[in-house]
């Protein structure tokens, strides 16, 4: 899983997303197997990691952060590309890697050009959120709190430029997973995408 910071948030985004297009925003963060914490005012104040350095969206494909090696360790039988219909994210570029077999879950890899990761940290949304860190950049962990047996979607957004960030969602069917698990997933898919990012930007 990857490290984390100590640090909480909250916030809220109206992205709500299909069983396979995961680019809705709603999700929150693990935190080492506890409730996610009650955000304050003060807490907003949080910043993110300096970047090593700039990694610009706006020319990359995202069907191909995902390499075929990367790919056959998440076990992905499908690819498939993407817009954002969201309101806030809409006309993003988007892409689906869907795993099929005993269970069916996928990850989605959205590109946003229009805000970057610290707004997660300077608006209140309606999400539970860890500020963290993938590899050397820092990320932000949210998701909505699963109900019953069922866990949320869980989205970890990287801070790969200003004004901009990579986000990477896991969605789940069912009750095949943990809520815990669902962040660690995205988490490592996050880890995967930003190796590959790093040769494309």
């Amino acid at each position: 899983m990857a490290s984390r910071l100590v640090l909480a948030a909250a916030a809220a985004v109206l992205l709500l997303s299909s069983c396979t297009t995961a680019e809705q925003g709603l999700p929150a963060p693990t935190n080492g197997g506890q409730e996610p914490q009650t955000t304050t005012e003060a807490e907003l104040t949080a910043e993110l990691p300096k970047r090593p350095r700039d990694l610009k969206l706006d020319s990359v494909d995202p069907c191909k952060l995902l390499v075929p090696a990367q790919q056959a360790e998440l076990k992905v039988g499908r690819v498939r590309p993407y817009s954002s219909t969201s309101e806030t994210y809409r006309g993003a570029k988007g892409c689906a890697f869907e795993v099929k077999g005993g269970q069916f879950y996928d990850y989605d890899a959205l590109l946003v050009t229009t805000e970057g990761a610290d707004a997660w940290l300077k608006e209140k949304r309606n999400v539970e959120m860890t500020p963290g860190a993938v590899a050397d950049y820092g990320a932000i962990t949210y998701r909505l709190k699963g109900e019953g047996p069922n866990s949320a979607p869980c989205t970890t957004t990287i801070d790969v430029a200003d004004g901009q960030q990579l986000q990477v969602t896991t969605s789940t069917m069912g009750k095949d997973f943990t809520q815990d698990q669902v962040c660690e997933m995205s988490e490592k898919a996050a880890s995967l995408v930003l190796t590959t990012l790093k040769t494309l930007a």
